[in-house]
């Protein structure tokens, strides 16, 4: 997706696709309706990663299909990845590892919001491990 609008705009036409009024989204989201409303009017910004990752089974969207339409990412073959840099991409993927694990995603969701030093020092606990793993092979 190009800017806000057009997120919105696609955002909206999922929801009337698969037939769910407004309230009904952002009650299973776990979202205000009237955030949502902004955000399908482009009023408001993309959302992060995080809230794009609860909307996304509702609309029947994998996190990586709704984080390709909100211009995280870039499914395109041949072209450049839309991150910053490498060491985004790969915080990314590290993430969407702890997602998939659902003792982790349990335990991240029982603790609630992690600052950004505290997922900086967990990401980097998680490489030690994955390095630590690789040189016992």
């Amino acid at each position: 997706m190009e800017d806000n609008s057009n997120f919105g705009e696609y955002l909206k036409e999922l929801r009337l696709k698969i037939g769910l009024t407004l309230e009904k989204l952002a009650a299973l989201a776990g979202l205000s309706p009237s955030y949502l409303s902004r955000i399908e009017r482009g009023e408001r910004s993309i959302p992060n990663a995080r809230l794009l990752k609860k909307l996304a089974p509702h609309l029947n969207l994998t996190p990586q299909e709704i984080m390709v339409a909100a211009g995280y990412l870039n499914n395109e073959p041949g072209k450049p990845s839309l991150y910053k840099s490498r060491e985004d991409e790969e915080k990314f993927y590290l993430w969407q590892e702890i997602v998939r694990d659902p003792d982790l995603h349990a335990a991240l969701e029982e603790i609630g919001s992690l600052r950004e030093d505290e997922k900086e020092g967990l990401l980097l606990y998680l490489k030690a491990i994955k390095l630590r793993r690789d040189k016992d092979k």
